[in-house]
């Protein structure tokens, strides 16, 4: 699978990417100040359910769940 590295983005531009790629599950996008609803639903969205989205209740911030995200999504695109 694959998914954007979000250490050199801003979250507008990093969740409009995220978004695009995954259009089919009908993400859109959020400000940044909503990024954990954001989070929410991509975990509850069938294609993620299984994936193990982190849970946004262990983040203060975006990016650092977003750099976990990244790391499961490679994770599982080699298994």
């Amino acid at each position: 699978m694959i998914t954007y590295d979000p250490r050199d983005k801003s979250w507008d531009t990093w969740c409009g990417l995220m978004a695009e790629l995954f259009s089919a599950q009908q993400l859109g996008t959020v400000p940044e100040e909503r990024w954990k609803d954001w989070a929410d639903g991509m975990q509850g969205i069938g294609y993620f359910v299984n994936s193990g989205v982190p849970d946004s209740r262990m983040f203060d911030n975006w990016r650092p769940w977003a750099e976990q995200l990244v790391g499961i999504m490679t994770i599982r695109k080699h298994k």
